[in-house]
Order: structure tokens, then C-alpha cells, then sequence
């Protein structure tokens, strides 16, 4: 039988644990720190801000882009920082470029990249202008003209396959972006974006003449986002995030033109409201935003046509399937609906 001296003493000690025990606090659950965010960068394909880009810098003012969790840094094109150069060698994660077309010829030359989205469909943006008072209006009246051309950008294949399907020989120039030797009667016609050129002369009091690759069954398409196949394969969800985030910019900036302009201007103020509130409205009337071409649609024949058109002009250095140069897995997982309850 114990004594009872030793069964106090164990009394007392387990009193003791317990109100010791009841004293101290429970440790604090422990929780991770929140992922920073990813950084990623997008190329424009110009120089210059111009409301192409408004949607994007409304994605980023509305916050669409820190919701997903993405810091993203906008960074300009030129020709030696061009769009296919920066993100093949993976000095960028995304990049623009004025339509399909350079990305298919760049992966004939084996670069591996996709399109993850077209903005504007069937948007014949290329064109050629000439000064109103030339009488220039057709294209057999540029039979043995003087036209101007910007080397690299993408509208010397168009408007090279639109001279050669009408039998024009023509002499050229390159002229980069300047429209003075157009104004000053030196060239007979000059290379333009219906949406930045063929705004921008008239804006200054300089009439023109718009002959449109269209009017002669040439049709093309807009701004195309794209990335490495790399890219696409190791962070899909990077790339989910950020076309999530930007065609909801988009799909703003096509229901409030004013907002987009308004975040362009941020960009710039120099910049004239009036006309970019235009220019801005010119690119939501071709930009994809219904139930049947929603924001970044693309499919086959759009890539086929710009492909088939490009093997005539002999710029396809290897053949391949068109299909290759694009992907539609984000934008079906984006526009996937929920199933029914």
C-alpha cells in the first residue's frame, strides 16, 4: 500500500500539470505564405503606344492580371527587339505581332512557337494609301508605280501577293513609317494599317485613297498572341492565367472603348483622345467578342488561307501543317460552360 505521504505528493504534482497545462497557449496553426506573383513579360510589336495595345493596359488597370496573380511588364518592339526574336530566345514569355503570318513563316524556319489567340478576325488591316488628288483608286492604276514599303513588317507579303495577283510591277521603296515622300508626291503610294496610317493622314488634314487587299479577295487577320511551345508544355497555367486576364480586357475594352482609351492615354497623354477614341473603336468593330467568334478566336482555315498565301510569295522556307502554329486548348478551357446541376 503507498504511504501517504507519496500519494499527496502525486496529487499535488498532477494539479500542478494541469494548471499548467490549462495556462499555456495551443501553437498557432501554421500557414503557407502566399505564392508571389509570376513575372512575365509581353512584347508589342511597334515602337509606340497605340491603342492595339489599349486592352491590355485596361487588364492591367482593372487589375485582371493581379488577380491572376501575374506581374506583368509591358516592353516595346522594334525591328531589332522584334516580337519573335525576344520570346524565342526567352527574353520574353508573350509577344504580339500584326497578324499570323510572321509567326508561320518563322516556324518554317523551325522555331517553335504557337498562337495561343487571335484578336481580330477577318481584319484587313494591311493597305495601300494614295493622296486623294492622284486619282489613284484602283489597283491597275499602280502599273509601274513608285510604292513605298516598311522591309519586315507584316504587310510587305500582303501587299506583294496583292501587286502579283493583279500583274503590277511596281518599283519599291523602303520607307519604314514615314509618309513624307507619300505626301510630298515622291511616291505614288505607300503601305499602311487601315487603323494607324489611314487615320493618322486624314487626322492631319491629308486626304487619301484607301485600295484595300480585301476588295481583291485577300483576306487577313489582326493581332496575334503567341509564346514557345516550351513555354506552353512547362507552365500552362501561367498561360491560362494571363489569357484569361487578357481577353477580359478584350471583351472590356470592346464594351467601353472610352476606358481602354482612357488607360492609353495613361501610357501616353501626348497622345490625342478624339482620335484614338476612333482609332479604338475602328479595332473593336473587327475585334472576335460574340457567342460564335469569342474574344481570341482561331481556327484552321484562317491559319491555312495565311499559309497558302505565303507559299505563293515563296516565304515559307520549310512546308508544314498550319495547324502546328496554333493552339486552341486555353481558349476552349476558357470558354468551356459548366456542366448543368
Amino acid at each position: 500500500m503507498a504511504s501517504p505521504r507519496l500519494s499527496v505528493w502525486a496529487a499535488l504534482t498532477l494539479v500542478c500539470g494541469l494548471i499548467t497545462s490549462c495556462g499555456r497557449q495551443a501553437p498557432a496553426p501554421t500557414t503557407a505564405a502566399p505564392a508571389a506573383p509570376a513575372a512575365v513579360s509581353l512584347r508589342f510589336p511597334i515602337p509606340i503606344v497605340e491603342s492595339g495595345q489599349a486592352s491590355f493596359y485596361l487588364a492591367q488597370d482593372k487589375g485582371f492580371f493581379a488577380a491572376e496573380n501575374l506581374d506583368v511588364k509591358f516592353e516595346m518592339g522594334s525591328k531589332e527587339l522584334n516580337p519573335v526574336k525576344m520570346v524565342a530566345t526567352g527574353q520574353d514569355t508573350f509577344a504580339v505581332l500584326g497578324g499570323p503570318d510572321t509567326l508561320l513563316v518563322a516556324r518554317s524556319k523551325g522555331v517553335p512557337l504557337k498562337a495561343l489567340a487571335v484578336l481580330h478576325r477577318k481584319s484587313n488591316f494591311p493597305c495601300l494609301l494614295t493622296l486623294q488628288k492622284s486619282g489613284l483608286t484602283k489597283l491597275d492604276q499602280l502599273q509601274g508605280k513608285k510604292i513605298g514599303f516598311n522591309y519586315g513588317h507584316i504587310s510587305t507579303d500582303v501587299l506583294r501577293n496583292l501587286l502579283h495577283k493583279g500583274g503590277i510591277k511596281s518599283t519599291e521603296v523602303d520607307v519604314g513609317m514615314d509618309y513624307n515622300q507619300l505626301i510630298t508626291g515622291a511616291l505614288d503610294a505607300e503601305w499602311a494599317f487601315t487603323v494607324t496610317g489611314g487615320m493618322d493622314l486624314p487626322a492631319k488634314g491629308v486626304a487619301v485613297n484607301i485600295i484595300s487587299p480585301a476588295d481583291y479577295g485577300i483576306v487577313t487577320h489582326g493581332y496575334t498572341l503567341f509564346a514557345t511551345e516550351k513555354t506552353i508544355a512547362e507552365k500552362p497555367d501561367v498561360v491560362l492565367r494571363f489569357l484569361r486576364a487578357s481577353l477580359k480586357g478584350v471583351k472590356l475594352a470592346v464594351e467601353h472603348p472610352e476606358e481602354a482609351t482612357r488607360s492609353l492615354l495613361q501610357r501616353d497623354p501626348k497622345l490625342d483622345p478624339a482620335l484614338n477614341l476612333k482609332r479604338q473603336q475602328a479595332y473593336n468593330a473587327v475585334t472576335s467578342c460574340s457567342a460564335d467568334f469569342p474574344p481570341g478566336y482561331m481556327d484552321k482555315e484562317m491559319f491555312q488561307t495565311t499559309y497558302d498565301r505565303l507559299l505563293e510569295e515563296k516565304v515559307i522556307e520549310k512546308s508544314f501543317d498550319p495547324a502546328e502554329a496554333f493552339t486552341t486548348q486555353f481558349i476552349d478551357e476558357l470558354n468551356r460552360k459548366p456542366a448543368a446541376k
